[in-house]
């Protein structure tokens, strides 16, 4: 059925009964229409379960979108630059779409469920789906709300999830469905994540989502298994160098007035630009939106790329210092863009820059001009301060991912 999505109620997601109970400094955060566990103790060591054992991290807000009809395919394939003829039943697209002048709108999962049956998990896209729908036998079905998705990520998560199923999942490859029972509850099962690491996502329905939950920790109880806060996911991402619509890039269909997220249209980008040009196949036949611009940008050059940023946290301090100020060295991760310099020149800005500490360095994405780009570039940031205007701080560009995932490796 479809939802009416115009309430701007605020509810809890399928495993709110559980994530409630857990969340012991009650620190939530908005996404969506739901509440979910910024941090449930301390994000540190929540994001360490994610890089060495398994954390359980609650994703439901995600839209998710069906695709059913007789055109499913063919709408599909114009939808997104990648060749939805060759997504197979059971498999998975990461993908990009653009508008009709390669404008990036948005990115997200597409699961091939049927022949004529897709998924589409992203922010919500109802509104771009109608726009583009005419000419297509098609049918659209919002169902956010009547499923949840717990992402299992870690090196452990498989053990995790074989022990919860029992049933072998070493074939399942990255990219590709399966479907089990936990505790009864029947679940779809995609090998996929967004932080770097080995995992799969469960998809739940919402009446499920305690069973489940109760099942995962029980048999995780063993592999160190903890919950997870969007923090810890959020820098786990950055470290992958896996961006977010509306903070890394405005979507082509934001109307940056009466966004519920800061945007500006001169941060709008293309999949090129965003180094995504990989999910773009320029060689299928049939059309796809922004296929034209984004041949000719291929063709011509991009005039900006997105990099990685890194800069010395004991550099920040000092200057806090220097400047009588008691440092905030990204108590939580910056999303304001700051302008990036070359030789007193400003040639970008930064997004998503975050203490990792996996790494042991402040990190981040940088947009810049494309000649100016190369990894190991000295530039400098001019750092945000709450009181005082902005410091000057020296960073260097990077190549990305500032951590090197295992997801698709890890095993095959």
């Amino acid at each position: 059925m479809d939802h009416d999505h115009g309430s701007l109620a605020i509810h809890g997601t399928p495993f709110y009964p559980r994530t409630s109970l857990l969340n012991e400094r009650q620190n939530w955060t908005a996404w969506d229409r739901y509440h979910i566990v910024d941090a449930y103790v301390d994000w540190r060591s929540e994001l360490k379960k994610i890089r060495t054992a398994a954390a359980v991290l609650d994703m439901s807000p995600l839209a998710k979108h069906y695709i059913t009809g007789p055109d499913a395919e063919r709408f599909v394939d114009y939808l997104i630059p990648r060749d939805a003829t060759k997504l197979d039943v059971g498999q998975v697209y990461f993908s990009p779409w653009c508008n009709d002048g390669g404008v990036q709108v948005g990115d997200g999962i597409v699961m091939r469920l049927e022949t004529d049956r897709f998924m589409f998990s992203a922010d919500r896209m109802m509104r771009w789906f109608e726009r583009n729908g005419p000419g297509f036998d098609v049918e659209f079905e919002d169902v956010t709300d009547d499923f949840g998705i717990l992402s299992l990520q870690g090196p452990r998560s498989r053990d995790v999830l074989e022990s919860a199923t029992d049933e072998s999942w070493s074939d399942l490859r990255f990219s590709r469905l399966g479907r089990t029972t936990i505790d009864g509850i029947d679940v779809l099962l995609s090998r996929q994540g967004f932080t770097g690491e080995m995992g799969y996502e469960l998809w739940v329905p919402r009446s499920g989502g305690t069973a489940v939950w109760d099942a995962l920790f029980t048999a995780g109880s063993a592999f160190g298994l903890q919950a997870a806060g969007l923090h810890a996911a959020d820098v786990a991402r950055i470290e992958a160098g896996m961006v977010i619509p509306g903070y890394d890039y405005t979507p082509a269909a934001i109307d940056p007035v009466g966004s519920h997220i800061p945007t500006s249209l001169e941060h709008c980008t293309t999949p090129l630009e965003l180094s995504m040009g990989r999910f773009v196949d320029f060689d299928k036949d049939s059309d796809f939106l922004g296929k034209a611009a984004l041949t000719e940008e291929s063709r011509s050059g991009s005039k900006r790329k997105m990099v990685g940023i890194v800069m010395s946290w004991p550099e920040i301090v000092a200057a806090y210092a220097d400047a009588a100020l008691l440092p905030e060295v990204a108590p939580h991760t910056v999303r304001a863009p700051m302008p990036i310099a070359r030789d007193g020149r400003v040639i970008g800005r930064t997004s998503s820059v975050t203490w990792s500490p996996t790494l042991g360095q402040i990190i981040g994405f940088a947009h810049v001009d494309a000649a100016l780009a190369a990894a190991g570039t000295p530039v400098t940031v001019e750092w945000s301060t709450s009181d005082f205007g902005a410091l000057v701080i020296n960073a260097r560009l990077s190549d990305l991912p500032h951590y090197t995932p295992r997801r698709a490796t890890d095993p095959s």
